[in-house]
């Protein structure tokens, strides 16, 4: 009985929803602590039970795709905070669109070479360049300059854990912690999952990292299959 119900699709959407709800209240008990985010509990418990059954990636993935079909409207809804804020928006274009721009070229170049430097596999290089865009872009982007979309996924998280962790004590260090630069770093560096951090943060900090967010998206959509 068991072994069928592994089978099942919906079995491993179920699993993954309640392992993220399972990491909230984790998150909560822990005083909203930025070490333990409930994305990174969630995929520890996904993990930890495909591993533990023995569960094929190709097996999980027919209820992942469940889930995985819903991450683009999700990314729509984020124009929510970010009509609060447009206003203010309107008159920052300019710094707005030169900020994300910069910055994600620079973050994107980075770790590019450094890949090219580490590793030297030119499919894994390519895959590099989408890690500072959300998955469901990252995964379009990178089959279509010729990277791994499953190992684009990997990046993706790894980036936003990694960014939504060290962002704000960073700009909280050299005083750079203002709302709006605050939420522009976030979107830009960890996109949904600093997004989601930014959004703890404030209505201020949501918009703008959603804002950036967005625009990085558009940017590395437009250019990437370009220069690649």
């Amino acid at each position: 009985m068991i072994n069928d119900m592994l089978q099942l699709p919906l079995f491993w959407a179920t699993l993954t929803i309640g392992a993220f709800i399972l990491g909230q209240q984790v998150y909560r008990l822990s005083g909203n602590s930025a070490f333990i985010p409930p994305i990174l509990t969630g995929i520890a418990l996904v993990v930890t039970v495909v591993e533990v059954t023995g569960t094929p990636f190709s097996t999980y993935m027919q209820g992942g795709d469940y889930l995985h079909q819903m991450l683009g409207p999700v990314v729509v809804m984020l124009a929510v905070p970010m009509y609060q804020f447009l206003h203010s928006m309107r008159k920052q274009i300019v710094r707005i669109v030169l900020a994300v721009s910069l910055g994600s070229g620079v973050t994107v170049a980075v770790a590019a070479a450094l890949a090219h430097w580490l590793i030297g596999d030119a499919a894994i290089t390519t895959t590099m360049h989408t890690k500072s865009i959300t998955t469901p872009v990252a995964v379009a982007v990178s089959e279509q300059v010729g990277g791994i979309p499953a190992l684009a996924s990997v990046f993706v998280m790894i980036t936003g854990l990694l960014g939504a962790l060290m962002i704000p004590p960073l700009l909280k260090v050299t005083r750079l912690d203002q709302p709006q630069a605050l939420g522009l770093a976030l979107g830009t560096c960890a996109h949904a999952v600093g997004t989601g951090r930014a959004m703890e943060l404030g209505a201020q900090q949501s918009a703008y990292s959603a804002m950036a967010m967005t625009l990085t998206g558009t940017l590395h959509a437009v250019v990437l299959p370009l220069i690649l």
